[in-house]
């Protein structure tokens, strides 16, 4: 995997995993989904959700609480293909998923948690020679705004 890494931040783009498409605002929604599914488990019959067990940690009689805690994909990254906005053609490559998981309690109420996931897509180009669309940096502009 070469270490160009283009951030897939334009909801709009689309990506295609062998015959599966999906925009880049739903692919993320749906990792989102799954690590919300997640998170919520049931682990035994006391009620103790797995965000419940990751908040309080305890090593060598060490308490400390875990806040946010980064998954992420394999290093060799997942084939498939971007067709960005305004580009002519797909572009063959890897992509990486960053997924961060926050746990947010209320000051008030320490039984009330809320979890906060924010997921980054990464994109190697496999050949990143390539030039970018014209409309690139107006993209970026917009999407700034």
């Amino acid at each position: 995997m070469n270490k160009i890494c283009q951030l897939l931040d334009f909801d709009a783009d689309v990506l295609l995993f062998n015959k599966d498409t999906y925009i880049v605002s739903r692919f993320k929604e749906l990792i989102s989904q799954n690590f919300r599914q997640k998170f919520s488990t049931k682990l035994d019959s006391t009620s103790l959700t797995v965000s419940g067990s990751f908040q309080k940690l305890c090593i060598n009689e060490v308490n400390f609480e875990a806040e946010d805690i980064t998954w992420q994909s394999s290093s060799e990254g997942i084939n498939c293909q971007v067709f960005k906005v305004g580009s002519t053609d797909w572009q063959a490559g890897k992509l990486r998923i960053k997924v961060s998981t926050e746990i947010l309690t209320t000051l008030n109420h320490m039984k009330d948690r809320q979890l906060k996931i924010t997921v980054v897509l990464e994109f190697y180009p496999d050949n990143p020679n390539e030039s970018e669309s014209p409309l690139d940096d107006l993209r970026k502009m917009i999407q700034s705004a």
